[in-house]
C-alpha cells in the first residue's frame, strides 16, 4: 500500500526557513513504509532533484509543461537506488535523457531507463552522436546531438545554452539552464582550468547553482572560475571510492558558497519559480 506523505509542502517551507533536512527513512523491502513525494509544482515552476546515488550523477528535471528529463543515469551498481528514488518521486515516465558524458558513472543505467520509463529521446554531445546511435538505436528512440553555442528551448521560460568543450578528450556536454530569465543552473561536466578559461572568455554571468564537475576533483573549479560565475549554491555528486578535494571544499567555503554533497546531505530538491527558488534535502534509506 502506498502512503502519501502528508504535509510535505509545509515541511519543505519550514525546512528552508529553519535550514533543516527532511529525513525519509524508507525501506525499499517494506511496502507498508513506502512514501510518495510530490514536488507540488505550480504552472510555471521547475523542479530539480539532484539524486543521492551511491555512485554517479543523475538529476531529475520536471518542466512546466509536465515534461521530464534525467540528466545522467548514474552507474549500473546504483540502479536500485536510482529507481527507488524515482519511484518515491512518483516518476513513472522520463521523456528525455540528457547524457553529459559516456563514462559509466553517467551512463550506466541508460538501457534500464529506456526500457522502464518510456523515454522518447536521448541527448548527447554532438561529437558523440555516432557512438550514441550505435549503442542505443535498437531502442527506437530519437537520438540528437547538442552543439557548442546552441540555445535550446526546453519549455516555456526554460532554455539551455551549450558551452564549448574543445579541451575534452571524450565527448562531453557542459550547459547552463536558464529559468524565467532569472535563475541559471550551471551543469559542468569537465574539471579543467584550460576549459574554464575558454568559458570565461565567452562571457559568463553569475549563476544560482553550480553542479560541480567530476565529483569535486581539484583539477578544475578554480577560484577564478568561481569568482566569475559567483554561484550561490554548489552541488557535488558522489563517486565510489572517490573523495571530494579538500582544497576545493576550502575554496567553496571561503567564497561563501552554500555547498551540498549528496553523500552527506542526501538528494537535493530545488523548486524554482519566477522570483525565487527553494532548496530542501531528502534522505532515503535503501
Amino acid at each position: 500500500m502506498r502512503k502519501v506523505l502528508i504535509g510535505l509542502v509545509c515541511l519543505i517551507v519550514m525546512s528552508v526557513t529553519l535550514g533543516m533536512d527532511i529525513r525519509l527513512v524508507v525501506n525499499s523491502s517494506d511496502t507498508e513504509a513506502e512514501v510518495e513525494l510530490d514536488l507540488q509544482l505550480e504552472e510555471d515552476d521547475v523542479g530539480f532533484v539532484f539524486l543521492d546515488l551511491p555512485n554517479g550523477e543523475a538529476t531529475y528535471l520536471e518542466l512546466p509543461n509536465e515534461g521530464s528529463m534525467l540528466i545522467g543515469t548514474g552507474s549500473k551498481d546504483s540502479a536500485d537506488a536510482l529507481f527507488l528514488r524515482l519511484k518515491k518521486l512518483n516518476v513513472s515516465t522520463v521523456d528525455t535523457i540528457i547524457l553529459p558524458r559516456f563514462e559509466k558513472e553517467y551512463s550506466g543505467n541508460v538501457e534500464e531507463v529506456l526500457s522502464q520509463l518510456q523515454t522518447k529521446t536521448i541527448v548527447v554531445p554532438e561529437q558523440g552522436l555516432d557512438q550514441a546511435i550505435s549503442q542505443y538505436q535498437k531502442y527506437n528512440v530519437d537520438i540528437i546531438g547538442w552543439e557548442e553555442s546552441e540555445i535550446k528551448e526546453l519549455a516555456s521560460h526554460v532554455s539551455v545554452k551549450i558551452l564549448p568543450d574543445e579541451s575534452a578528450i571524450m565527448p562531453m556536454l557542459t550547459f547552463i539552464i536558464t529559468i524565467h530569465d532569472s535563475h541559471q543552473f550551471f551543469f559542468a561536466s569537465d574539471a579543467s582550468e584550460k576549459l574554464e578559461y575558454q568559458w570565461i572568455k565567452k562571457g559568463l554571468s553569475p549563476v544560482s547553482i553550480l553542479k560541480v564537475a567530476e565529483f569535486g576533483t581539484d583539477e578544475g573549479t578554480t577560484q577564478r572560475f568561481l569568482n566569475e560565475i559567483d554561484p550561490q549554491v554548489a552541488i557535488l555528486f558522489s563517486k565510489k571510492n572517490g573523495d571530494v578535494s579538500a582544497q576545493l571544499l576550502e575554496r567553496l567555503q571561503e567564497t561563501w558558497i552554500d555547498t551540498y554533497q549528496t553523500k552527506q546531505n542526501g538528494s537535493v530538491i530545488v523548486k524554482v519559480n519566477k522570483f525565487d527558488y527553494e532548496i530542501v534535502t531528502v534522505h532515503f534509506k535503501d
